[in-house]
């Protein structure tokens, strides 16, 4: 399938797409003469990279997956999951502090309303 069409199927734009294949992410892409010629597999690839995007995870972080991937002929499960516990980690750090931060907000109002009280 071509471009437009791989396009449309995955929802992600010609131009990600050629990023994609330009980083490493879509690897193998047949051509004919000047077209791309995408396969079903690529389908699968640009579905799971949008998916890691919208769960935080940055193309660079998405490549040695990919990689990993080509030279062992087998998905990286065990890279994989670390990269998912890593980033898990890196959002249960931002909880704690967006906690920290609230229960300081907390503790900031209550001592204005102490400080500042209308007694009248």
């Amino acid at each position: 399938m071509y471009i437009g069409k791989l396009s449309k199927l995955t929802g992600a734009s010609p131009k990600a797409i050629r990023h994609y294949e330009d980083i490493g992410l879509l690897p193998n892409v047949e051509r004919s003469g000047s077209y791309r010629i995408y396969k079903d597999e690529h389908i699968v690839f640009i579905t799971m990279i949008k998916r890691a995007q919208t769960l935080g995870f940055k193309l660079a972080d998405i490549v040695p997956v990919v990689q990993a991937k080509y030279q062992n002929w087998r998905f990286p499960l065990k890279l994989s999951t670390q990269l998912i516990d890593k980033k898990r980690k890196e959002i249960q750090d931002q909880i704690a502090k967006a906690q920290t931060l609230d229960d300081e907000l907390t503790k900031l109002s209550k001592e204005l309303n102490l400080v500042f009280s209308d007694d009248t």
